[in-house]
């Protein structure tokens, strides 16, 4: 199969990077399509993560927390004592 890029500034940022990293077109084209192909994929993954991670919070995290806990913010020196901070620093 041909591949025929009719864009003058496509064509132009091809012929650089190939001339950059020493590789042919086809080269740049097939490694530029390869990542790609990773980060979308990648970020199927994240969004798959994030759903896992608010079920597991709503499911089994947050049901251990005792009601009258929930959506109770920490004062800004229980959480300097949870992290180890002290009046002389860590």
């Amino acid at each position: 199969m041909t591949l025929n890029i009719k864009n003058p500034y496509l064509e132009s940022l091809l012929t650089e990077v190939a001339q950059i990293t020493g590789e042919s077109k086809t080269e740049v084209v097939r490694k530029a399509l390869e990542e790609r192909r990773q980060r979308l994929s990648l970020g199927g993954t994240r969004r798959l993560n994030a759903v896992r991670l608010w079920m597991l919070l709503q499911d089994e995290i947050w049901p251990q927390i005792p009601a009258e806990q929930r959506g109770v913010r920490l004062l800004k020196v229980e959480q300097e004592s949870i992290l180890g901070y002290n009046e002389d620093g860590v």
